[in-house]
């Protein structure tokens, strides 16, 4: 059975969120590919536009998209548009519960 499907490391699901905008084609890239690596990586996926909270704007208008789990920003910027970045980060945070 492969790690992450192990029950001991997906009973408690990670959270992760994408801080982005409309019209940022890197977040939306980077949304994409969580989207895929749900299939088989268990965790639950929320994304928080920043232009709705001028608290979160004013924090991560210069390097989004900024990927969080657990409440820890994990990637941010230019590294996040990798697929393996996405994976690893997921993957050490299942690792690490």
């Amino acid at each position: 059975m492969p790690l992450f499907e192990q029950p001991s490391l997906v009973s408690q699901m990670k959270k992760v969120v994408v801080y982005s905008k409309d019209g940022c084609h890197l977040c939306e890239n980077v949304i994409s590919e969580l989207e895929k690596l749900k299939a088989f990586m268990h965790f639950d996926l929320t994304t928080q536009d920043i232009s709705k909270n001028s608290e979160l704007f004013e924090r991560y208008k210069n390097i989004i998209p900024v990927v969080s789990i657990d409440g820890k920003i994990k990637l941010a910027g230019g590294a996040v548009s990798s697929v393996r970045d996405l994976r690893q980060a997921l993957m050490r945070a299942i690792i690490s519960q």
